[in-house]
């Protein structure tokens, strides 16, 4: 009786021909996923200034109808003292409302951030120093190194921020903007990346209604509403809704975009290289197909020994591109992420999903090839007719 057909003797005895397979599909699976993983990287790092930090300071920058004042009414002057006016009383009403700290217009600067892909600039406020104290408080952040503000421009920048822009306690922050205007004075660290300066004179990125909430208040409208403030899209708001639909629209749909885009292109390189693979692989064992016909094996028996070595080949490359895949995380993690105050994931189960739909798709694609030589496999004595 014949024994069955082994799916893993040509693979012991062709280990090189099955190994360059094996590793070509190893590789595109690691590329895949470090791509994934890079693009990630960008979207983990953004989550804390956009969606963490808006929960607990709001930025306001009313028109002046927003607060109250019509210019008609001002025909013979005294409008910017009006504005004024109206904004010191906006300000306080805000200051007394539920789920605020504190409230007060001043003159705010850019944290930047970069990302492996990109890079956001987030506000952070320009105060007295007497002020500063709270806002730590209120941020949950602690000085770990260098001192607290006392004197003009001195900035107490995230650790973060420190690390990802190359800043050290003493040097100048943003000096490629703001010249030798604003110092580092110290080093604080808080879940949510906060930063806080004092002023020096008027360089800064604009005036905002700073608003120091709660969680539950970090909507601006949950302030504005009670007040009868009728925001419109002329006021610029930054507060935590507008951060999560910034987030949401260009930082994840977007890198989402590109992601796809990256594995189309690869899934088509990668499906062209193993049908052309596998045709010549199956094409140089006709011969030993025939010979297995001749000898009583069915065609199904047939086809079968050549699904279960594929599925060898492809678990194998996968596992390895797995394996691959942790090693090359670790070694940017180690060189790029974390240096750079940047933060990463390493479990991507969609990309994992999507990477093993696309194998399924190509062993599809194979069957057009594998049928066609099962189909026309013939015993020895009709290849010598």
């Amino acid at each position: 009786m014949k024994s069955g057909l082994s799916a893993s003797k040509y693979i012991r005895n062709n280990k090189r021909t099955c190994f360059v397979l094996i590793l070509a599909l190893a590789l595109t699976f690691t590329a895949m996923y470090l791509v994934n993983y890079l693009l990630k990287v960008t979207e983990e790092s953004f989550k804390t200034p956009l969606l963490e930090l808006p929960k607990r300071i709001t930025y306001a920058e009313l028109t002046i109808e927003t607060m109250g004042v019509n210019p008609e009414d001002y025909p013979d002057g005294g409008l910017g003292e009006a504005i004024r006016d109206a904004r010191a009383a906006t300000v306080e009403r805000i200051k007394n409302s539920e789920g605020v700290r504190d409230a007060y217009y001043t003159q705010v600067l850019n944290a930047n951030y970069y990302a492996v892909l990109g890079s956001i600039g987030y506000e952070f406020p320009l105060v007295e120093p007497e002020k500063i104290p709270e806002f730590l408080d209120h941020m949950g952040a602690k000085l770990i190194e260098g001192s607290l503000p006392s004197g003009d421009g001195e900035i107490l920048v995230d650790s973060t921020i420190l690390k990802n822009n190359g800043l050290t306690v003493g040097g100048w922050f943003m000096e490629q903007h703001y010249g030798k205007t604003f110092k580092v004075a110290g080093v604080i660290e808080s879940d949510v990346m906060a930063c806080i300066g004092t002023p020096n004179g008027h360089y800064n990125n604009g005036w905002y209604i700073v608003i120091l909430t709660d969680e539950a208040h970090s909507d601006f409208r949950t302030i504005a509403e009670p007040l009868g403030l009728h925001v419109t899209a002329l006021d610029n708001i930054e507060d935590r809704p507008q951060n999560e639909e910034y987030y949401q629209k260009e930082n994840v749909e977007v890198l989402d975009r590109v992601n796809r885009v990256i594995l189309l292109v690869v899934m088509i390189f990668l499906a062209i290289s193993v049908l052309v693979a596998y045709i010549s692989f199956m094409r140089n064992r006709v011969g030993e197909y025939c010979l297995y016909a001749s000898i009583g094996f069915s065609k199904r028996e047939i086809y079968g020994m050549i699904m279960r070595e594929m599925g060898i080949i492809f678990g194998v490359g996968i596992l390895l591109g797995a394996i691959f895949s942790v090693i090359g995380m670790a070694v940017m993690d180690a060189t790029l992420v974390h240096p750079q105050g940047l933060h990463s994931a390493w479990w991507y189960p969609e990309q994992v999903a999507s990477s093993l739909t696309a194998y399924i798709v190509i062993i599809g694609l194979l069957q057009i090839p594998i049928l066609i030589t099962v189909h026309n496999i013939k015993t020895v004595d009709l290849m010598e007719d």
